[in-house]
């Protein structure tokens, strides 16, 4: 319908109602507009909005897109579009439409912080701590920019930073909850467990709290009694935190294959397969290319940290690159036919997004060895060695039990594969199907396999690391053992953050222990891969 025979009355009460924050109202007189055949962007945001507050974002987005595509020099709708595509997971498409808001309107704060929300998720810290620092620029009172430059730095171990983004946050607003958590956790890191538990008790206390801060801070509190060695009560506390964050989160369960079940329908498909043929090597855009898998919390973080230490690597840790062969070939986990009837062409189409990938998160790795972190992609490995065939696979193995209880006491961002994490048993079945799958894939498909020991690693870090260069094709580098230098620049989007800033140390091996009444009802699971990789004699009682 032509807008100019169209009843302008109804597009105001369409933006009344909107900025009466009544989105539902909004959306039905949108829809029945657009159902007339009425073309506007107001008409498709309302519509957007509304599907957006009802949890379906998916069908939000492509309302969102056409708003800003028939308006686009209107920096709201690039901005509504960014959010939509973070509540999606979609952070870099998050990015590219907040860069678009940005470009008409460069001095809106909000703008600036939205792009680092994404970025954070998106677990590119760097450019995260640059964009709020850049909403500062815009507005030095922006109190939530302040205070996730403090939760950031808190997060990196750089506890005189985080306190003092916390201190300005709360100049703004003394309520300031983000702040008011950074203080709580540079209490605890530092050793001042008193003013820590003080600090914990108000926060818990108050009404005001939000129940994501109150998630936070119950983990927290978990932490807190583990180093006062109140151990049933840090698990207690560590239990009310997962209970309360599975119940905000519950959305990520709803629709589709959960993790677990990917899992078994890919071992389904494997585990009676004839062994694949090795298909050949393509040429890359790099000296050498690794992938560096295994499970959550089993060292790889502190791998890849000293790995990118060496002058002649480059990594991305897990911000990336995604892979679309992934998205397009594991669609059916049950049915991976077609991965293994497509042409050459059409999985080099693939490779070269690949590393179209890698050079838009601002890597280079022309004459260097490329290093793809993401210790999840082991359920990818039939994609990854379809794609990478002569890619060196790192594999790393830490305690079973130690992998399951820190992955139980870890403040993950959620997605549908943390969200299993948040019950032991949950843990622990994971945990044994990756594994269970992993062993699979290795008796099907022809891969270069290299599996790295955390505890060796710690202990004997010369040897391991001159290992890992002999396997990555390296000279041995000094630079590899100033690892924990390199991590303070805030460059670890993970919650190895503070540990890698320590430098090696051996106080994660037998976390478990204390904990082991706790984890009786999954040891049975977890015990043929203890047996397995050899560390009942070492570190059972």
């Amino acid at each position: 319908m032509e807008l100019e025979i169209f009843d302008k009355a109804r597009l105001e009460a369409v933006a009344t109602a909107l900025r009466g924050r009544d989105a539902k109202t909004a959306g039905l007189l949108a829809e029945f507009d657009l159902a007339q055949g009425v073309q506007h962007p107001l008409l498709f945001m309302a519509r957007a909005v509304a599907l957006s507050e009802a949890g379906r974002h998916e069908e939000a987005l492509a309302d969102f897109e056409r708003a800003a595509h028939l308006s686009p020099s209107n920096p709201a709708a690039w901005s509504a579009l960014g959010i939509c595509c973070s509540k999606l997971d979609r952070f870099d498409d998050a990015v590219e439409a907040f860069d678009k808001a940005i470009a008409l309107r460069p001095n809106v704060a909000d703008f600036h912080y939205r792009k680092g929300r994404a970025l954070e998720q998106a677990l590119d810290r760097v450019a995260a701590k640059a964009a709020f620092q850049r909403a500062l620029e815009c507005d030095s009172a922006h109190s939530a920019a302040l205070g996730r430059l403090a939760y950031g730095s808190a997060q990196q171990g750089a506890s005189s930073e985080a306190r003092a983004y916390a201190d300005r946050a709360l100049a703004v607003d003394a309520q300031d909850q983000t702040a008011r958590l950074v203080h709580i956790m540079s209490d605890i890191r530092e050793g001042q467990l008193a003013q820590a538990d003080s600090n914990l008790s108000a926060f818990l206390s108050d009404a005001a709290v939000s129940e994501h801060a109150r998630a936070t801070a119950l983990g927290e509190l978990g932490d807190l009694r583990d180093r006062q060695g109140r151990i049933d009560e840090a698990f207690e506390a560590y239990s009310r935190a997962n209970d309360l964050t599975g119940t905000l989160y519950t959305g990520l369960v709803a629709g589709g294959l959960s993790t677990s079940e990917t899992v078994r329908a890919l071992a389904g498909y494997f585990e009676n397969k004839e062994r694949l043929h090795r298909f050949p090597a393509p040429g890359i855009p790099a000296k050498g290319h690794a992938f560096l898998l295994g499970f959550l919390r089993s060292g790889t973080t502190l791998l890849e940290q000293v790995l990118a230490s060496h002058p002649d690597v480059v990594t991305l840790e897990e911000r990336g690159p995604d892979v679309d062969a992934v998205r397009h070939f594991m669609r059916a986990p049950h049915d991976l036919d077609p991965l293994y009837r497509a042409s050459e062409q059409e999985i080099q189409k693939y490779r070269d997004l690949y590393w179209q990938r890698v050079r838009k998160h601002g890597v280079d790795p022309t004459n260097k060895v490329f290093v793809d972190k993401g210790p999840i992609q082991t359920v990818y490995l039939p994609v990854i060695a379809r794609l990478f065939p002569d890619a060196k696979i790192l594999f790393a193995i830490r305690d079973p039990r130690d992998v399951v209880f820190s992955c139980f006491r870890t403040r993950f961002g959620m997605n549908s594969t943390t969200y299993e994490l948040l019950t032991l048993q949950g843990a622990a079945d994971l945990y044994a199907g990756v594994m269970r799958l992993a062993e699979i894939y290795r008796a099907v498909i022809p891969m270069d396999v290299h599996e790295v020991r955390h505890e060796a690693f710690v202990r004997n870090f010369d040897a391991e690391a001159r290992r890992l260069c002999d396997v990555l094709g390296l000279e041995w580098s000094e630079a590899m053992r100033n690892f924990a230098e390199r991590s303070k620049l805030g460059a670890i989007a993970t919650a190895s953050g503070p540990q890698i800033a320590r430098g090696l140390n051996q106080q994660g091996i037998g976390r478990w222990r204390p904990y082991r009444s706790h984890l009786t009802p999954v040891l049975p699971e977890l015990q043929p891969w203890v047996e397995k990789f050899g560390y009942e004699l070492q570190n059972d009682d």
